[in-house]
């Protein structure tokens, strides 16, 4: 990852960081009228706008090679 010194910024909609938020607490409620799913979709349609296109490639590359296990720690035991 980035050190954030480093980092691209993106500017946001206050409202749509508030809807996202919004979102995200629903998703969470066990009252929710819907599933987790459509709030995570729901969110993520809303923040990929934001994304600009050489991270949009990262996020291809991230789930192709499913960098979202952590890394495996093989011990072996005599």
């Amino acid at each position: 990852m980035k050190d954030k010194a480093q980092s691209e910024y993106s500017m946001l909609f206050t409202e749509d960081l508030y809807d996202a938020v919004c979102l995200a607490h629903a998703a969470l409620a066990q009252d929710a009228p819907e599933d987790e799913r459509y709030y995570l979709n729901a969110i993520l349609n809303m923040l990929w706008g934001y994304l600009p296109q050489s991270h949009r490639t990262r996020v291809d590359t991230y789930m192709a090679e499913k960098e979202y296990f952590p890394p495996v720690k093989i011990i072996i035991e005599k």
